[in-house]
């Protein structure tokens, strides 16, 4: 393995240190050499020089005087040279070191990220000169954090060096293999151009030499990977540049949960570029008030009556116009931004319905990432009294996937929620998990069904089924029905005689302005008994 490289470092350092002393001792015995031959030679000019008559002159003394400056200075720098020749080769040789230990993993042997960038620029350079793609594999292991907090550190450390020599075993001669980050590794080769089932190949490979159990200290570890694959054919660039366009195509595999090699394309740069020019631009938002809320009618389904209204998030982006949710509430949820978000559309909605009729229910979304919020109660009650709205008009919704994660979590924000008087709706019912012993641990007032059962209960009689079931079991508990997604009268119809009571959709009305919400309310008071609206053909989603 590559971690032995250190001590093949120490034994060459050893051997030339040896050749610098046997080199040493031949240049001092050179020296020594040098100068019995000058006393060999120049003996009998110094006898001479000792008994010469002083009327000799000076120019003799001042001769003998330098020649004897002479030697002193030759053996001088000579020796000086020598000492510069050691702590050249010596700085050389610290340099090198100092190169490999900045170019190498110290976990597992391997090229860390910037020896993997200068390596693979040489590759690139040599590829380039053969007409040949570069290619490059990102990898990143999938559950590793539980090996860690399971078996410990050491054994983490351990199977990464297992991973590391599996990877070496499953490429070939002058492949790059690298250690990029914690549990991220990056392989690098050059392809032909016609063969990309190779490269495939190699990929589900390196797969499989990772995902296989590992034997640490006599226990089988076992974890996942990911991987993405992209190429320098489509583009020029440098080794940084094709490394992120694999890191695109991973982060697509680990959303998608592939288990097979997934190829990066110029289609998803663009994605990607539009996803952060998104997250910009609801950072942007949010500072300068452009989410708004917009109301759904929620009405009595044997009286028409409208009852309250579900609070909905719009954009109001100042180039393209009003912006549907589904666009920016994942980018929301995934940074961080959509507790901000829902806290500034809940606000403005609350404020414009206070002033509406007192028996109108406002009824809001809360996302899953919020129910995480040990603080999430407190935060709500705080926007109820900044916008003087009563409490018990409020009715917050909250999915039934959501609860998953943290149930006792989730049974004290919705306690602390009813002990102020606000009332709890379960979102989506039937489409998570243990439905019935969410109603039984936790204190619903209302049941809402999905929208994927109300859509076809016309005509599919397992959706029908479903729905007069829940209808059924709600009544036995004594809480109310709310059905989302009426779209015509025949559904409408078909809810009304399952014993729903209340409904919400096109069919009674789009998603609207505040201004046009509290419009409509007075509209209602003055022509009481007015019949629903017509079935719509088209239906976007709210």
């Amino acid at each position: 393995m590559r971690s032995f490289s250190f001590l093949k470092s120490a034994s060459r350092d050893s051997n030339m240190s040896l050749a610098n002393a046997r080199r040493d001792m031949l240049v001092l015995g050179i020296l020594i050499a040098a100068v019995m031959m000058l006393i060999w030679n120049g003996s009998e000019f110094f006898q001479r020089l000792a008994f010469a008559d002083r009327d000799l002159g000076p120019g003799l003394k001042v001769a003998s005087v330098a020649l004897t400056l002479n030697v002193a200075l030759i053996l001088f720098g000579w020796r000086r040279y020598v000492d510069l020749q050691h702590e050249s080769e010596a700085r050389r040789e610290g340099e090198a070191r100092a190169a490999l230990i900045a170019s190498t993993d110290g976990m597992t042997g391997l090229l860390n990220r910037k020896g993997f960038a200068d390596r693979g620029e040489e590759l690139r350079r040599g590829a380039a000169e053969a007409g040949q793609p570069v290619v490059i594999f990102s990898l990143q292991l999938n559950r590793f954090k539980a090996i860690n907090d399971r078996h410990g550190y050491d054994v983490g450390d351990k199977v990464l060096r297992m991973i590391a020599s599996a990877l070496e075993q499953a490429v070939q001669p002058g492949h790059l293999v690298a250690r990029l980050a914690g549990d991220e590794f990056a392989v690098a080769m050059a392809a032909d151009k016609d063969q990309p089932a190779i490269v495939e190949q190699l990929g589900e490979r390196l797969l499989r030499s990772v995902t296989r159990p590992f034997e640490v200290d006599g226990r089988l570890v076992q974890i996942g990977a990911f991987l993405g694959i992209a190429s320098s054919a489509p583009a020029d660039g440098q080794i940084p540049d094709f490394l992120r366009r694999a890191d695109i195509a991973l982060d697509r595999a680990k959303n998608a949960r592939s288990a097979r090699p997934v190829w990066f394309d110029e289609g998803m740069e663009r994605a990607l570029i539009m996803h952060s020019e998104i997250e910009q631009g609801i950072r942007y938002g949010l500072d300068h008030g452009q989410f708004i809320p917009f109301f759904e009618p929620q009405v009595d389904l044997l009286t028409g009556d409208i009852i309250g209204f579900e609070v909905l998030a719009r954009w109001e982006h100042p180039l393209s116009g009003l912006v549907e949710p589904d666009r920016f509430i994942p980018v929301a949820e995934e940074h961080g931004l959509i507790g901000r978000l829902s806290e500034q559309v809940i606000l403005a909605a609350l404020t414009q319905a206070a002033a509406w009729d007192p028996s109108i229910k406002i009824s809001v979304n809360i996302s899953p990432t919020q129910l995480a919020d040990s603080w999430l109660a407190q935060r709500i009650v705080r926007l109820l009294a900044e916008a003087g709205f009563p409490a018990e008009r409020l009715v917050v919704e909250i999915t039934e996937s959501s609860l998953f994660a943290d149930l006792d979590l989730a049974r004290t924000i919705v306690t602390s929620l009813k002990n102020q008087g606000v009332r709890l709706a379960l979102d989506d019912f039937g489409t998570g998990f243990s439905s019935l012993a969410h109603l039984r641990s936790l204190p619903f007032d209302v049941i809402k069904i999905d929208r994927s059962f109300v859509s076809t209960i016309v005509n599919d009689r397992e959706s029908a089924a479903i729905v007069r079931a829940v209808s059924t079991l709600a009544d036995a508990i004594g809480v109310p029905v709310t059905v989302e997604g009426i779209e015509d009268a025949a559904t409408h119809a078909a809810l009304a005689g399952y014993g729903c009571a209340v409904g919400q959709g096109w069919y009674f009305g789009k998603p609207m302005s505040g201004d046009q919400a509290a419009a409509l309310l007075r509209s209602r008071r003055e022509k009481p008994g007015d019949a629903p609206p017509k079935s719509r053909e088209s239906r976007r989603t709210a």
